[in-house]
């Protein structure tokens, strides 16, 4: 049981990340039965992608991540390709997240950017460290701190909103940006075989794990933005800025919590962004060193891992939503197309499911070169 709680944790901190403080920045534009509607589209998209994968490493008998299995068992091509996907995918996201944090740093507290990167670096060093127990304890505290405190802070932000829909028109042209900024923000994927390793491979739990691990986010994540745009809405000088995509993520948040009745529940929202951060960061840096420790060193896959996000953001700021919008590309290969693959082609299954992901994986693509086209 103690297992299961822990593979839960992980999948629920590693896909609420980044996304809780993207997917208001780039949603302002749209619906709140549009946003609905993506939300449960993305949460179906990813359960079944990661049913794939788990099924994958069932299938081949090996908890391996998918970059292993193509290693192991098909062309070169599709090895380059998913290799390739991965550590773009964990990198992308890993600097996102450093980004995210800093930026974060920096509207509450005496420091420079710089710092606040080198800080998320350190931190992050030093989780992956720790032994796999102490490791599960930690990640699965800041978890379930995380979702006691969120839920604090929507009901304080929904009591303090008026009655009404959002008064917003849409605007389809800003689908290129959310969609893919919000897939990204389920990907969890990464954490398959891990979470198949720790569990036993027993199918029943590792799918149940999974299932828990995307219906939540969902739920958190539709909650979050019907709330905090309902409260942007009723400022229209901050609103007409959020629209014109001119809201930093550190201004969000200062404004939110000007927004709560009380000093202490802003404090627990800083908290909460902050560990949001932190625990999809931790999700993602197990994801990739597992994938590294197979061709480097341990402690050298750890300073990898931690390095290359902090000098691209050292050398290229401002980075936040592109990157997000770049991963869900990325995550579209390397958590539909990769699996789809292997399992038409060596498994020999075809359903609408995965045909639906996999059609849904080609709009995403299609969403990020219109929207750097645009």
């Amino acid at each position: 049981m103690k297992s299961f709680i822990h593979a839960t944790a992980l999948v629920i901190g590693t896909a609420i990340g980044a996304g809780f403080l993207a997917l208001p920045l780039s949603g302002a534009h749209l619906s709140v039965p549009l946003i609905i509607l993506a939300t449960l589209v993305s949460v179906f998209v990813t359960y079944r992608s990661s049913v794939m994968a788990v099924d994958l490493n069932e299938f081949y008998q090996s908890p391996a991540s998918l970059d292993k299995l193509c290693r192991m068992h098909v062309g070169k091509t599709i090895f380059v390709v998913a290799v390739t996907s991965l550590y773009l995918l964990s990198l992308s996201f890993l600097t996102g997240y450093f980004a995210c944090f800093s930026d974060m740093l920096c509207a509450f507290l005496p420091v420079n950017r710089s710092l606040g990167i080198v800080a998320s670096a350190c931190g992050l060093f030093l989780i992956l460290s720790l032994q796999t127990r102490w490791f599960s304890n930690l990640n699965s505290l800041f978890v379930f701190a995380f979702l006691a405190a969120i839920l604090l802070i929507l009901f304080q932000i929904a009591t303090r909103c008026s009655s009404g829909m959002i008064e917003t028109q849409t605007n389809l042209r800003e689908l290129p940006c959310f969609l893919p900024v919000l897939f990204a923000s389920f990907t969890m994927q990464t954490v398959c075989p891990y979470i198949y390793n720790n569990l036993g491979g027993r199918r029943r739990q590792v799918r149940l794990a999974l299932l828990l691990g995307c219906l939540m986010p969902g739920l958190i994540y539709a909650l979050w933005m019907i709330c905090v745009l309902k409260t942007a809405s009723q400022e229209p000088a901050f609103w007409q800025r959020l629209r014109a995509h001119e809201v930093s993520v550190g201004e969000l948040i200062a404004f939110l919590c000007d927004t709560l009745p009380y000093a202490s529940v802003g404090t627990v929202l800083k908290t909460v962004t902050a560990l949001g951060v932190v625990t999809s960061a931790i999700g993602y840096g197990v994801g990739l060193l597992q994938s590294l420790q197979n061709v480097l060193p341990k402690p050298s896959a750890r300073f990898v891992i931690c390095l290359v996000p902090a000098a691209i953001n050292l050398f290229a700021p401002n980075l936040f939503i592109h990157i997000l919008t770049f991963i869900g590309m990325v995550s579209a290969v390397f958590t539909i197309f990769v699996p789809y693959y292997l399992t038409v082609r060596h498994m020999k299954q075809r359903s609408l499911s995965g045909l639906f992901c996999f059609l849904f994986g080609v709009a995403i693509v299609v969403c990020e070169i219109l929207y750097e086209w645009k």
